[in-house]
């Protein structure tokens, strides 16, 4: 028996009712939830703040913004003055007993007898200086300030270690000079100019090095370099050959510098550095005659130079530390440059060929 089709479509859709009505039914509402929302916390943190109390960073240095570190490998020296002197140096003219340092050697004072009217008296900032004529002074001080910033820059020593001030004596001429040298205890009589301790005594228009007769920086710069040694090194005594083969690299090393050019022009050529160098770390007195002379501090600054150019430049504070320490020439060699050399053999043959 068949169902007409209007009676059939209707009589599904009776069964189907209440399937849909339960599909279509609202399902129970359920309390509504944020997932994972933590409580609040007053202030709030961001992640790895630090506490607003600046916190201590290890070795950190004076001036370093908080939480900025330096690294440090080693406990290293004051640093030097960051900067040169200013070209032009202030020359404050004084009477004697106005300085700031009154202490003068025996050479000093008879320096200042000869002639005492004449002498002018001025200071710069860290030295004393006693001369005829202004503008010979003004050169002198423009260039001793900066061997000294120089010199003590390449020594790693603050000015802490050079702030005394130390007495320049700048005679009129090679006549007052020599007058001077004849009066003095100075066994070196063949000298252009010298130092004397951290005194320097100079013939700014003496031959010295240049042989001209004119204003002698190489000589200047020599000497302020022992000078400064003095300073820094107060009671201790470098070696002969240390002593003068250091001034004599730095002297062309600070022109170069403060000129603003190569090295090498300032550089002699050293043709008479052929003294051995057991000798050489053996002599404990000058020579007498003038080929030995010339032979002792050629050889010297051909050793300091080969140092200087050859070997980590940056290690010769610690050489010259084992040297001051007692040890000789060959053992501090091979002990501050055990990595650059096999043997003391090895640096010689290295020397000989530089």
């Amino acid at each position: 028996m068949s169902t007409p089709p209007d009676r059939f479509v209707a009589l599904v859709a009776l069964l189907l009712t209440p399937l849909a009505a339960h599909a279509q039914a609202p399902a129970t509402p359920r309390p509504a939830l944020t997932p994972y929302v933590r409580p609040a916390i007053t202030p709030a943190a961001t992640p790895f703040a630090r506490p607003a109390t600046p916190a201590v960073t290890p070795m950190a240095r004076p001036g370093v913004t908080p939480f900025t570190s330096t690294t440090l490998t080693r406990v290293t020296p004051p640093p030097p003055p960051s900067s040169p002197p200013a070209r032009e140096i202030p020359l404050v003219e004084k009477k004697v007993e106005e300085l700031s340092n009154q202490q003068m050697s025996k050479n000093g004072q008879l320096a200042l007898g000869i002639n005492p009217a004449k002498w002018k008296h001025a200071e710069t900032d860290n030295f004393i200086i006693h001369y005829r004529r202004a503008t010979e002074a003004q050169k002198v001080v423009r260039e001793v300030e900066y061997d000294l910033w120089y010199v003590a820059s390449a020594l790693r020593a603050g000015k802490d270690r050079y702030e005394k001030k130390s007495h320049v004596y700048v005679f009129e001429d090679e006549k007052e000079w020599k007058d001077y040298l004849d009066q003095s205890n100075s066994k070196t009589k063949w000298a252009a100019s010298y130092a004397h301790g951290d005194e320097l005594f100079l013939n700014i228009r003496g031959s010295g090095n240049t042989g001209t007769g004119s204003f002698d920086s190489i000589t200047l710069a020599h000497e302020t370099t022992h000078a400064v040694v003095a300073r820094l090194y107060r009671g201790k005594r470098w070696p002969i050959w240390l002593n003068e083969g250091f001034a004599e690299y730095m002297a062309g090393a600070s022109i170069s510098a403060r000129k603003q050019q190569s090295v090498k022009r300032f550089q002699r050529d050293l043709k008479a550095a052929d003294l051995p160098l057991d000798k050489l770390a053996a002599m404990t007195a000058y020579p007498e005659t003038m080929p030995e002379v010339h032979q002792l501090y050629q050889t010297s600054e051909k050793f300091v130079r080969f140092l200087m150019t050859e070997m980590p430049k940056d290690r010769i504070v610690a050489y010259i530390d084992s040297v001051m320490a007692g040890k000789s020439m060959s053992e501090s060699v091979l002990s501050t440059y055990y990595d650059k050399i096999k043997d003391w053999d090895d640096f010689q043959k290295k020397f000989a060929k530089f």
